[in-house]
């Protein structure tokens, strides 16, 4: 390929990704774009609309492959997410790691949980004394996070929580029954349950339509009525004309010049197996939260032998996640009989029980911060909860039908404090099929986290009845490491730069024109989700970068101007 230079090199297109390209590219900066799979195309690859029993194993998956299915796999979006670039789990740990190799990545088919971060979360470690605070205000951030809102719609209500900042919203998603029931009963526990944030659109927005409540979320949205780069940040990059994307592009290293500094980076080329060198003044990772981390450790060279911008031995620590389980699961006997109506067809966490623990006396339990809940039930097309009732045959068939109005179950985000034994290395001796040195994960649940599980399943289970609910039971353990897809923390920013690969603005302290834009530069989990959040944060990384060209100080390690 011709020896282009490039303005900047962004991996990874997407929440992070994504922003990057379009903020950049809006900016008049010539991209390139780099992807490790396929390109899609809503039309073709999102089988919304695709039934069950239209599916060859009734969206079960095949048999033989589906021990290896992923967190998010569907039968329908099979062939899209990542089985050929393996991982190591050092002995002794726990992690699985679901990775979407198509442009836009697993913002195709998130959640869509969109709750901001706030000073409760940037300052926790001067409230209860652990770990260390964000480099980053809520009043700082904040109008980015309007921003996005305004760009992405995100259904809601304002709810004047100190756990959880309010935004601009589009009018929310609608209660189930079952939420109506619980409701109530939450407020008599003097727990809120509320309308979650979700960029989901339930009124026409910024040229999408509105949703139409078809329930195919999690294999992709052929309308682009919720937020994904595939129908958001990507276009709008190609717009510009000044974006060039790369797909079946797996990338090896970041190079580097005879400073030290990031020079481009090199990928293989997975439809040839060749490698191949792109040149920029700057490189973008939005590799997603491990990947970066991976692609740093792997980058070694005479300034970096322990990978790229890691003098402070930091990088691939502190890796953080979202415990998540099955606190309590039930049906409300006060619905049996009830028609069976399509109240939850949009598939989505309707609602939420944001942080209620540890806000007036940030030690009042046995355990520091706090986790959500989320609440899952209502009728859609298939009955989630077959596995939670016994019998078989005709029985089976009529319970079924029976409890089909009826049945919940909550979900616990729990947020796992950052520990000098949970992080990622690179696997001395397993490489992937290109020859490059593969991830090994070091992790396991602490006892913070496991006390909020034990915790958030004696309140669901006194939630339940107050709600005149039966309580069928609960997990007997929480998910493994790394199901929620919400890890954090291996290259976190910080302003000191012994302890912290990152500064305020995601640029790494050692390598002034090499940035992050994902969630790994978040110090430590948080009870929120974090995609809205890798965005509000890139777009202001993003708009450094372009003030720093316009300067033409892109490699500079100061901040100066209205950055200050």
């Amino acid at each position: 390929m011709p020896n282009t230079l490039y303005d900047v090199i962004v991996v990874g297109t997407g929440a992070g990704g994504g922003m990057a390209m379009k903020t950049l590219c809006e900016a008049g900066l010539k991209v390139c774009a780099l992807n490790s799979g396929k390109r899609l195309d809503p039309v073709k690859d999102f089988k919304t609309h695709a039934q069950r029993y239209e599916l060859t194993y009734r969206g079960f998956m095949d048999p033989k492959t589906r021990s290896r299915r992923h967190v998010c796999e569907r039968e329908t979006t099979q062939g899209i997410w990542e089985h050929d670039i393996t991982f190591t789990v050092a002995p002794g740990s726990r992690w699985k790691w679901s990775r979407c190799q198509a442009v836009g990545g697993k913002s195709n088919f998130w959640g869509r949980s969109s709750a901001r971060f706030g000073d409760i979360d940037f300052k926790a470690a001067s409230l209860d004394g652990f770990d260390v605070d964000w480099p980053i205000t809520e009043a700082e951030i904040g109008p980015y996070y309007s921003r996005v809102e305004r760009m992405i719609g995100v259904a809601s209500t304002v709810q004047n929580r100190p756990s959880n900042p309010d935004g601009e919203y589009l009018p929310p998603i609608k209660f189930r029954c079952l939420d109506h029931i619980f409701q109530q009963a939450a407020n008599k526990l003097g727990i809120l349950y509320l309308p979650d944030r979700c960029a989901q659109l339930t009124v026409p927005h910024n040229g999408h339509p509105a949703c139409h409540y078809c329930g195919g979320c999690s294999s992709g949205c052929d309308s682009g009525s919720f937020f994904s780069p595939t129908w958001f940040t990507i276009p709008a990059a190609e717009k510009t004309g000044n974006l060039e994307l790369r797909t079946d592009a797996h990338v090896k290293e970041v190079l580097v010049d005879e400073d030290g500094k990031a020079k481009g980076v090199s990928y293989i080329d997975r439809k040839t197996g060749q490698e191949v060198a792109v040149l920029a003044k700057a490189v973008v990772l939005a590799a997603s939260c491990c990947e970066t981390a991976k692609i740093m450790l792997n980058s070694k060279s005479r300034h970096w032998p322990t990978g790229i911008a890691n003098s402070s031995g930091q990088l691939g620590r502190n890796l953080s996640d979202h415990l998540y389980g099955t606190p309590a699961y039930g049906y409300l006997p006060q619905l049996l009989g009830q028609p069976s109506r399509p109240d939850t067809v949009h598939e989505s966490t309707v609602t939420w029980m944001p942080r209620w623990q540890n806000l007036a006396n940030p030690r009042e339990e046995k355990f520091i911060r706090g986790y959500s809940v989320y609440t899952n039930g209502g009728c859609k097309e298939f009955p989630s909860f077959h596995f939670q009732i016994e019998g078989f045959g005709s029985r089976f068939k009529r319970d079924i039908k029976r409890y089909y109005p009826t049945p919940f179950s909550f979900l616990i985000q729990a947020p796992s404090l950052p520990s000098k034994n949970n992080y990622i290395e690179i696997d001395p001796e397993v490489k992937d099929i290109f020859g490059i040195p593969v991830a090994r994960f070091h992790f396991q649940w602490g006892s913070n986290e496991l006390l909020m599980w034990e915790h958030c399943k004696q309140v669901c289970a006194e939630l339940v009845k107050a709600a005149g609910g039966e309580l069928w039971g609960a997990g007997d353990d929480p998910s493994a490491p790394g199901t929620s897809l919400h890890e954090t923390g291996p290259c976190r920013f910080g302003n000191d730069p012994k302890k912290f690969v990152t500064n305020g603005f995601s640029q790494c302290h050692d390598v002034p024109n090499l940035f992050v834009c994902d969630a790994s530069i978040f110090p430590f989990a948080t009870d929120k989700t974090s995609t809205i959040s890798i965005m509000a944060f890139t777009l202001r990384t993003c708009e450094y970068m372009v003030e720093l060209f316009r300067r033409g100080s892109i490699d500079e390690r100061k901040r100066r101007s209205k950055f200050e």
